[in-house]
This record gives C-alpha cells, sequence and structure tokens, in this order.
C-alpha cells in the first residue's frame, strides 16, 4: 500500500477527513481517485485497492460521517444529513474544481454514496468503480429505523436496553424466525454503545445518498462511453449485498437501450468472494475482470 497520510478540512459547516495517497509517478495528466470506504470500515483501508489503477494515479479516500473527523460542526445537529451538493462541493474546495480526471470508488455504503453523485453530477467523473455496491436496493430495516419516528424510537430503546435486545435476537435465531446471516448482522449493528450510535448517525447522515433506479439508468444510459465507464463489483458468495440486487437496474438500463444501438460501458461483474474485497487476491480478480472489459 503507498504511504499516506490523514488530512482534514471544513465546509459549509460541516468536517471532512480523509487518507489521503499521492501518485507514486505524477505527471500533468495525473487522475485522482474519490473513494468511500463501507460502514464501520477506515478511510486508509481503500488504499488496498490502489492497484487498480496506474501509478500515475493519487487516492483521496474520504471517511464516511461519524468515521474519522468526518462530522457536522455546531450548531449543526450531530443527526443532520448531508447533501450530495454540500459533498461535491466540499470535495471541489478540496482537490479544486478545474480538476477533469476525477474518477470515483466505493466499496459497500461507500459505493452508494459514490453511485449518488454519479447520478447527481456525471459531468465530473471520468469513471466510477462501485465494490459490493450497496443503494440498489433499501431494506426494510434501514427504511424503518432511518424514515419512521416509531423506527427511532424503536432504536433509542435498543439502545437503551442492550441486553434484552440481545436476548431477544438470540431467541430468534434459536426458533429458526430468522437466519444465521440475519443474527449475525442483528448483533454486530447492536452490541456495542459505539457501533449503536454509529448506525444511528452513520445511517441518517446519509439518509440523502440514495439511487434512484429509474434516474440511476437514465443516467448510466446517457453519461456512459468507452471513455467513461461504471462498474459493479459483486461477490458472487456475497450474503450482504448479492448480485441479484442488480437485476432491476440492469432491467430498466436495457430497457433505455432497446431504441438505441450505442453501446454503453456499464458492466455488471461478479468475482469469487464474500463481501469482504480488500485482500490482495481479490483485487486482482477484480483488476482481471476490469482488464478484461478492455481488452
Amino acid at each position: 500500500m503507498n504511504n499516506g497520510e490523514y488530512v482534514e478540512w471544513e465546509h459549509q459547516g460541516w468536517q471532512f477527513g480523509a487518507w489521503e495517497i499521492p501518485a507514486l509517478n505524477p505527471t500533468p495528466e495525473s487522475k485522482t481517485v474519490v473513494a468511500f470506504h463501507g460502514f464501520n470500515r477506515e478511510a486508509k483501508e481503500m488504499g488496498n485497492f490502489m492497484t487498480l489503477y496506474d501509478s500515475s494515479t493519487s487516492m483521496l479516500s474520504i471517511s464516511l460521517l461519524h468515521h474519522g473527523s468526518s462530522k457536522p460542526l455546531p450548531p449543526l445537529s450531530l443527526e443532520e444529513p448531508l447533501s450530495p451538493q454540500v459533498l461535491i462541493d466540499a470535495l471541489e474546495a478540496y482537490v479544486g474544481p478545474d480538476n477533469v480526471h476525477i474518477e470515483l470508488l466505493g466499496y459497500s455504503m461507500g459505493a452508494r454514496i459514490a453511485l449518488s453523485l454519479f447520478q447527481d453530477f456525471p459531468y465530473k467523473f471520468s469513471r466510477v468503480i462501485a465494490l459490493a455496491p450497496d443503494g440498489l436496493k433499501m431494506g426494510r430495516f434501514y427504511k424503518f429505523i432511518v424514515n419512521t419516528h416509531i423506527g427511532k424510537s424503536a432504536w433509542w430503546m435498543i439502545d437503551k436496553y442492550p441486553k434484552t435486545n440481545r436476548l431477544i435476537i438470540d431467541v430468534m435465531r434459536s426458533l429458526r424466525i430468522i437466519s444465521e446471516h440475519k443474527h449475525h448482522f442483528g448483533r454486530f449493528h447492536t452490541d456495542n454503545p459505539e457501533i449503536r450510535q454509529r448506525v444511528a448517525l452513520g445511517w441518517m447522515g446519509h439518509k440523502a445518498f440514495w439511487p434512484e433506479k429509474n434516474k440511476l439508468a437514465k443516467v448510466l444510459h446517457e453519461n456512459t462511453s468507452k471513455e467513461k465507464t461504471v462498474y459493479f463489483i459483486f461477490g458472487n458468495r456475497d450474503k450482504i449485498i448479492p448480485f441479484s440486487w442488480s437485476l432491476p437496474l440492469q432491467k430498466r438500463l436495457q430497457e433505455f437501450s432497446t431504441n438505441d444501438s450505442t453501446i454503453h460501458s456499464v458492466y455488471f461483474l461478479q468475482v469469487p468472494s464474500g463481501h469482504v474485497m480488500r485482500h490482495r487476491n481479490i483485487v486482482e480478480l477484480i483488476k482481471e475482470k476490469i482488464w478484461q472489459t478492455i481488452g
């Protein structure tokens, strides 16, 4: 992994932190990859994917809200939702508005943020790689917690009575009401106060970053080419974000393309992995898949 450093800046009442990795061999045509990591991960981790890019590429891996030092500043509430417009403004304030060689990279929840930015500002980015992309389907649990008053109250009760919550989750698993995967998901997101707060504030803070299927398909149809590609990369053993979640978007994209002979460079690819993709061998497989589309 390239050496880097953690940087911070403020913009419009928000503080942003990021892990910045310089290009090994910078040139006047050097690109910058703006990356977003997954929930409860860290910005530095995205450096594992630097081998997807050439040595003239730098990376700015931005910490999600309530990860690292990214957060709303007073007088904004900790629950204040960030908007894509503010995020793109903050990004341009740091890298410069005239940088025309910006790519997007996102993993899991970070891919949802990257896809939202591309959906709203497609002309600002030259390529997108979305790894294990969240945002193609909104789970009922997320919708309940983030978008309803009852859900917020329920989460407050979980935070106040964590032992009771654990007992309920364990009993539901023992009675086979929920799967092993959902049992693990429930325990992971509720077992300690830090993660419970990160769920509440992180999910709320990014609620505006949800791609809309029809709009995203239209943007993909109208704004991709051999020079401007978008990759959706899935693990074929991923039980958290399975490949099947992409099928409605693929179908809508095909409908947009039925009367158009233009070749649109949007790829839905699978690699032999689960949800975790940061390990070197998986990154090499991703790189190979991407190169196959170029060749």
